[in-house]
C-alpha cells in the first residue's frame, strides 16, 4: 500500500510539473521535398528539425528545462519531407530567461538547417526545379 502512494505522489509532482511549462515555442522548416527514388539527394526539411533538436540538447541546458513535442513532417511514405515542425515549452522554474531560451532555439534552429544544407552539399540561391533547394526555417514565439 506504501508503494502505490508513493506512486500517485509522484504521479502529481510530475503532472504538476507538467503544467508549469509554459512559452510555447514553434519551429518550422520548409524545403524542396520530393518522392525518395526519383529525387534522393534532396534536402529533408524532416532531417533538419531533427538535427536541430539535437543541437539544442547540446546547448547544457539542465534535464526538465524543456520539453520538445509535436516533432511531425512530411506527408507521405517514400518521399522527402518538405516540411519539418516542432514545438518546444520552457520550464519556467530552469532558471533560463525567456528571452535567452528563444535565442538557444533560433540557434538550434540555424543550427539543424545549416547542417542538413551542408551535408547534401546546397548553399542558399540553388534551385531544384525551379524552387529552393536549401531547407529555411521559421521560429515564432506562441
Amino acid at each position: 500500500m506504501k508503494k502505490a502512494i508513493s506512486t500517485a505522489v509522484f504521479f502529481t509532482a510530475s503532472l504538476a510539473c507538467g503544467l508549469a511549462y509554459s512559452q510555447s515555442i514553434l519551429v518550422e522548416f520548409q524545403g524542396p521535398g520530393g518522392h525518395s527514388s526519383s529525387n534522393y539527394g534532396r534536402t529533408s526539411a524532416l532531417h533538419a528539425a531533427a538535427r536541430s533538436v539535437i543541437a539544442l540538447q547540446k546547448q547544457g541546458l539542465p534535464l526538465g528545462a524543456y520539453t520538445v513535442s509535436s516533432l511531425t513532417g512530411g506527408n507521405s511514405v517514400n518521399s522527402i519531407a518538405s516540411d519539418g515542425v516542432y514545438r518546444v515549452k520552457l520550464n519556467p522554474q530552469a532558471g533560463v530567461a525567456p528571452a535567452e531560451f528563444l535565442n538557444m532555439v533560433t540557434a538550434a534552429a540555424k543550427a539543424g538547417a545549416d547542417a542538413e544544407n551542408a551535408f547534401r552539399n546546397v548553399k542558399p540561391g540553388d534551385l531544384t526545379a525551379g524552387a529552393p533547394a536549401d531547407i529555411r526555417y521559421t521560429v515564432t514565439q506562441e
